[in-house]
Order: C-alpha cells, then sequence, then structure tokens
C-alpha cells in the first residue's frame, strides 16, 4: 500500500484515518470497521470505506488481509527505516534488503502492460537510442546502454551534457531519447528536451515522481517506487528498481524481435567467453 506516498494528497479525514494506520498497524487487523473510524477520529464508516476503496480494496477484510502481510514481511512503513549511526552491520544489510525488497514489489503493481508495450513499441522502430542519465542515473543508462547494444541497436551514451547538447542541437528522425531521473527534475535533461519538442523524437522516462517537469515532456512515463528516507536507502532502492525496470524492456524487446534478436544474444555470449579465461 502506498499510503505514505499519497498521503499529502488525501483529504483531513483519510489523513487522520491514515495516520492512526501508519501509527498502530498492529491493532487494525483487530479493528472492526466500526472501532477503527471511532478510533480515526472520523465521522463514520462510510469515511474508512472511501479510504480503502481509494487505495483500490474492494472491502474492509481484504485491506485488513493486505496490512497482516506487510507486517508479517516486514515490511510496513516503519519496518524499514532509514540507516541510523548506531545501526549494527546486520541491522544495515536488512534494512538496505527490505527496502529493495519494499521498492520491486510497488514498482511492478504501479505500471500497466499498456504502458510497457507502448515503451516497448518505441524502442523496436527508434532509428537511434540516446540515453540521458546523469550522476547516479548515468549508471543506470550506462547499464541501459550495454544491453540494447548487445541486440544490435544504435545507441548514444555520455555522461557529459555538452557532448549530449551538441548532439541534440539537430537530432536526427526517429530518434528516441530514453531518460533516466529519478526526481523527474534534471536540468540538464529538461533543456534539451524543451529545445526539440515538437520535432520527429520520442521520448521515454524511467523516474520515480510521475508529475514531475520531465514526466509532462515525455511520451511513456515508467514508475519507479521507493520509501522517501533521510539519507541513502530511497537512492538505493529506486535504482534497484530502475535495474529491473530496464531488464524487463529488454527481455521484451528481445522477444518481441524473436529468432533475430535471440542469435545475436548468443553470438555476443559466445564472443564475451573469449573474454574470460
Amino acid at each position: 500500500m502506498q499510503i505514505k506516498k499519497i498521503y499529502s494528497s488525501m483529504t483531513p479525514g483519510q489523513q487522520r484515518i491514515a495516520t492512526y494506520i501508519m501509527e498502530n498497524p498492529s491493532d487494525i487487523i483487530k479493528h472492526s470497521i466500526t472501532e477503527l473510524a471511532r478510533n480515526a477520529g472520523v465521522k463514520s464508516e462510510a469515511s474508512v470505506v472511501r479510504f480503502y476503496r481509494m487505495l483500490g480494496f474492494s472491502g474492509y477484510k481484504d485491506f485488513k488481509i493486505q496490512i497482516a502481510q506487510e507486517l508479517a514481511s516486514r515490511t510496513f512503513y516503519h519496518s524499514h527505516e532509514d540507516i541510523n549511526i548506531d545501526d549494527t552491520t546486520l541491522s544495515i544489510k536488512e534494512k538496505i534488503f527490505r527496502g529493495a525488497i519494499s521498492a520491486l514489489d510497488s514498482s511492478a503493481q504501479c505500471q500497466t502492460e499498456a504502458v510497457y508495450e507502448t515503451a516497448c513499441k518505441l524502442i523496436d522502430h527508434a532509428n537511434r537510442i540516446i540515453f540521458l542519465g546523469y550522476a547516479a542515473s548515468a549508471a543506470m543508462c550506462y547499464y541501459a546502454h550495454f544491453r540494447f547494444i548487445e541486440l544490435g541497436f544504435n545507441c548514444h551514451f555520455s555522461a557529459d551534457p555538452h557532448i549530449n547538447a551538441a548532439l541534440l542541437a539537430r537530432p536526427n528522425p526517429k530518434d528516441l531519447l530514453f531518460c533516466i531521473s529519478h526526481s523527474g527534475e534534471t536540468r540538464d535533461i529538461i533543456n534539451p528536451l524543451i529545445r526539440i519538442a515538437h520535432k520527429e523524437v520520442s521520448t521515454i522516462l524511467i523516474t520515480g515522481t510521475e508529475n514531475s517537469t520531465l514526466g509532462s515532456l515525455a511520451d511513456v512515463v515508467l514508475l519507479t517506487r521507493a520509501e522517501e528516507q533521510n539519507l541513502v536507502t530511497d537512492a538505493m532502492s529506486s535504482r534497484v528498481a530502475q535495474l529491473c525496470t530496464i531488464d524487463a524492456l529488454f527481455s521484451m524487446v528481445s522477444l518481441q524481435r524473436g529468432e533475430d534478436a535471440l542469435s545475436r544474444l548468443r553470438t555476443t555470449r559466445s564472443t564475451f567467453l573469449t573474454t574470460k579465461r
């Protein structure tokens, strides 16, 4: 459940219910719908009904089962906190792994099949794929660049915004811009996208923020979800989800291209063997 993620967009009554649930998750499993409404300080049971339906549940029982499952798997909001200075080695490892598992589970559920199908179609029809991402996102772009080169795509990647700006000064028809920005507000990606708006160029964006500047500019937005934390776990978890998104697209396009793609991959893997002892 993405209670914390959408908390700011809730009504005051919904926020009271959400706050009570996040602070008392174990109690919710034992509460009737009347008890939850009373303890959360809302007017009626109908408020609770509207709350869990807003989260995608058809009944209160299903809502409670989900909470119980999250508690059992230790992926509720209060069970994988940020890393603290006095954490043990084991605690740090568990927090990192739990955060990544939670991010992957949330990211897998937040996108429709149609969005991925559209992204695959844009990739398959592209004459050239230009990967745009900086800082930590540059590593993700470099990985995606490597994967799609394996399939024989004409790809370009540079971590230098000046090189990319020069390349995009006059983009080629049917170029595809494959952008990665967790915030969706990377200025060195926004500026060239604005300049080439309305040209024969398509854009795919992997981001953690749909309602962002880049989100409004891209043709296809692939969302990844990660808990908002204060230190490092959010950044790490989002990268894991981004890697899985790239691999999902790579696998879909490979199968879509059939035997030609599989033959290329077999040849590439055979070539890699010559680099090993």
